[in-house]
């Protein structure tokens, strides 16, 4: 007599890893285009990395090409199965221009701003539509405390 045993291991819930959003206002200044990526999933706990551009002065004083450049990066938590609170933290790096004080030329000045982020998405697991909101509080240049926060809509795939 002859006994075998088998086993197989079948993901049967596919779930999107990616992202991509614009958000209004939130951690990217006035408005960004944002990319997201899961990088850890267990049922209803998802943790993901974001990174983002935005610009809020395409021209710079002098009236020429020289957009100022803002790129959030945090890290987002989020449980619930459609319906979640999130909550997240990072940095965004902003790239302004400014004018030298010693020849008045443009000059660029770099900055980090710590970001937090609290708030409510709606997103299938399987992938689709996304919208969010967030109260997202900026600690400018990590001292000083602004109220913000921002809407976002997108797609994951």
């Amino acid at each position: 007599m002859i006994s075998q045993d088998t086993f197989s291991q079948i993901d049967s819930t596919h779930i999107a890893r990616n992202l991509i959003y614009l958000e209004v206002a939130g951690v990217g200044g006035y408005g960004s285009i944002n990319f997201e990526r899961v990088i850890y999933s267990k049922k209803y706990l998802i943790f993901s990395m974001r990174v983002g551009i935005s610009s809020y002065h395409i021209k710079d004083y002098t009236n020429h090409f020289n957009p100022d450049i803002l790129i959030p990066l945090t890290i987002n938590g989020y449980y619930g199965k459609n319906h979640k609170i999130e909550l997240g933290i990072g940095e965004t790096f902003a790239n302004i221009v400014h004018a030298d004080i010693t020849d008045f030329k443009p000059k660029r000045i770099t900055n980090s701003h710590t970001i937090l982020s609290i708030g409510y998405r709606y997103q299938k697991n399987t992938g689709g539509i996304v919208f969010r909101c967030a109260y997202t509080p900026i600690i400018e240049f990590n001292r000083y405390f602004r109220h913000w926060a921002g809407i976002s809509l997108g797609y994951s795939f």
